[in-house]
């Protein structure tokens, strides 16, 4: 029964990402994203806590979002997704795995699926990191003729980052021309004891 509710929610999931892509929308097609040829993405592995982000539908299921890149010992990388859920505030957690399918020319553009859910898969990238305490995770789907989509997210090691981090990771997005005025706070109360 438990597991058949997860399966029923990661469907649910993939259903409301889709809707997702919907929320920032831009005239034009996708703009141009830099590709990171020197990223390494064994060091970016470990947890990463939200701080803020554009808005994303599936995330309103829960709060204090939380994402730790794993490698099993077969070399496949996934992402355990930690949040508490809205109506009951209870610990709930969602695995993807992880694809990158032009590791050489692309490493920092990613592709992921959710086991069990077929013919899914979705696209995002790492922006700028510094690997230590923020990240900058994005994803643009183009939707001719009427423009594209955006989402953007701010990461940090640390459940409770000092402002200067939180304000060198929006610098840089603005740097790469995406609007951090558009970025909402995310709750972040439920990181105390972590």
């Amino acid at each position: 029964m438990w597991r058949a509710n997860w399966i029923v929610a990661a469907v649910l999931l993939a259903r409301l990402a889709s809707v997702a892509h919907t929320q920032v929308f831009y005239p034009g097609r996708c703009p141009k994203t830099p590709i990171i040829k020197d990223f390494d993405f064994d060091k970016y592995h470990g947890r990463w806590f939200e701080q803020e982000r554009y808005f994303v539908a599936y995330e309103m299921l829960g709060r204090c979002w939380s994402g730790t890149y794993l490698k099993d010992t077969s070399g496949k990388v996934s992402v355990r997704l930690d949040f508490r859920d809205l109506l009951f505030s209870r610990p709930k957690q969602l695995t993807v795995d992880i694809i990158r399918k032009k590791p050489y020319e692309e490493p920092n553009r990613l592709t992921y699926t959710i086991p069990g859910v077929p013919n899914f898969e979705d696209h995002y990238e790492v922006l700028a990191t510094d690997y230590t305490s923020w990240t900058l995770e994005y994803a643009c789907v183009d939707k001719p003729p009427f423009g594209h989509t955006r989402i953007a997210w701010i990461l940090t090691r640390l459940p409770n980052p000092s402002l200067p981090v939180i304000n060198t990771a929006k610098q840089t997005l603005a740097k790469l021309g995406i609007d951090p005025k558009l970025l909402k706070k995310q709750d972040t109360s439920c990181f105390v004891h972590v």
